[in-house]
């Protein structure tokens, strides 16, 4: 086995920023019309709401058919080239989205933002372990995950705030006209940063499982469905992935025809806004918690665990304080354990390659999260975040890492 380099190299960071913009764009692109839904089907649908929400609903829909070969790519052509995929994709495609003339240009890009996805999210693990030492992996991840809630918030927020003081002036159109230059320009920025500044690897590992050679991608599927821990980790993903993007999605269902403290949309407002803020939060405390002391199944375990009794409290709580307290708690422990998780994965399945992991994680919880979505009841949620709850505490946790030379 090679040396591993003892000096980690600082440029790390660079990678991570670069990588963190991109993914916070695909993030933007997928949820741009989601918060404007009825204005933008006004503009291009003649009213149909159902093909707007398709297109946001495509990226869950691309995760099946490109999952795998998204892996392939970033495992066979390395992080720059089989990423720069999906980076290509955003760039592009959200360049191009300004120019849409009517619904099916609009729909040709959102198919483009689609099957980056998997291109952009299955690389969590690859830039963390080619990158960065034992003991940063998961805060590396964390931030990553942090970034994508950052893009999910911006395109919440921003955007309906954007729209708002257009409506004001009667310019429906120029609104939404602004909201796409405003999200194309960075991300066509952010396509020529990755190329310019992205590296593949540093010249020297900076850790043993980087070093490692890695097995092709068919032993890898086999060897992850042969592993106790993998298998019940991918439990565990399909539940919390797909049930928190559920939530997210169909947060305004939750406070739907019942007494609250204020109007339930503000009420939707608030708690989703907290609970995005909280998993920003926990996404780089806890995950730096998890590799200062080198365990993983403690955050695995407290996400479901705590995910329980805050799902219920949101389901029938009317006071607005508490639920906005709830929220954020909900997120600060439930999105930390995607980071760690895929972490995780990586330690207990090496030498499969790590995107070949990663991708299959996010994927089980794509899938998974379409039939919660409509099928959406909260009480379920709960029981399944239960489920998820005893699944974790089957895991076994990860030894102790040996010392670096």
């Amino acid at each position: 086995m090679q040396n591993i380099n003892s000096s980690v190299s600082p440029y790390r960071w660079v990678v991570l920023g670069v990588f963190m913009l991109n993914i916070a764009m695909s993030q933007i692109l997928w949820m741009t019309f989601a918060p404007i839904a009825r204005d933008a089907a006004a503009i291009y649908t003649g009213g149909n709401i159902d093909l707007i929400d398709l297109l946001a609903i495509l990226a869950m829909l691309a995760w099946i058919p490109f999952c795998l070969p998204a892996a392939w790519c970033i495992d066979n052509l390395g992080l720059k080239k089989g990423a720069g995929i999906g980076v290509v994709l955003v760039g592009l495609s959200g360049f191009l989205r300004i120019f849409a003339p009517d619904y099916g240009w609009l729909l040709v890009c959102m198919i483009g933002c689609a099957i980056a996805q998997p291109f952009v999210l299955n690389a969590f693990t690859k830039l963390a372990s080619n990158w960065f030492p034992q003991n940063e992996e998961a805060l590396a991840s964390g931030l990553l995950t942090m970034s994508m809630f950052v893009g999910f918030a911006v395109a919440m927020f921003a955007t309906d705030l954007t729209l708002a003081h257009f409506r004001e002036m009667g310019s429906v159109k120029q609104g939404i006209d602004t909201i796409l230059w405003m999200y194309g320009i960075p991300s066509l920025i952010g396509m020529i940063l990755y190329f310019v500044l992205m590296k593949d690897k540093p010249a020297l590992p900076p850790n043993a499982i980087a070093a490692e050679k890695k097995v092709t991608m068919t032993v890898g599927l086999k060897a992850l469905f042969r592993n106790r821990d993998f298998l019940y980790l991918l439990g565990l993903f399909l539940i919390g992935v797909g049930a928190f993007n559920a939530i997210l999605i169909k947060i305004d269902y939750i406070f739907k025809d019942r007494p609250l403290d204020i109007d339930s949309a503000l009420a939707t407002g608030i708690v989703g806004g907290l609970m995005v803020i909280g998993g920003l939060c926990g996404a780089v405390i806890l995950s730096a918690l998890s590799d200062k002391y080198h365990k993983r199944k403690i955050f695995l375990v407290m996400a479901a665990g705590m995910a329980v009794p805050l799902c219920l409290l949101l389901q029938y709580l009317s006071s607005i304080v508490l639920l906005g307290l709830f929220g954020f708690l909900l997120g600060f422990f439930l999105i930390p354990a995607m980071p760690v998780g895929l972490t995780y994965a990586v330690e207990k399945t090496h030498p499969v390659p790590e995107a070949t992991s990663n991708g299959i994680l996010m994927l089980s919880g794509q899938i998974f999260g379409l039939p919660i979505v409509f099928f959406f009841n909260m009480t379920a949620v709960a029981i399944l975040f239960g489920v998820a709850f005893i699944l974790a505490l089957l895991l076994h946790d990860i030894k102790a890492p040996t010392v670096q030379a």
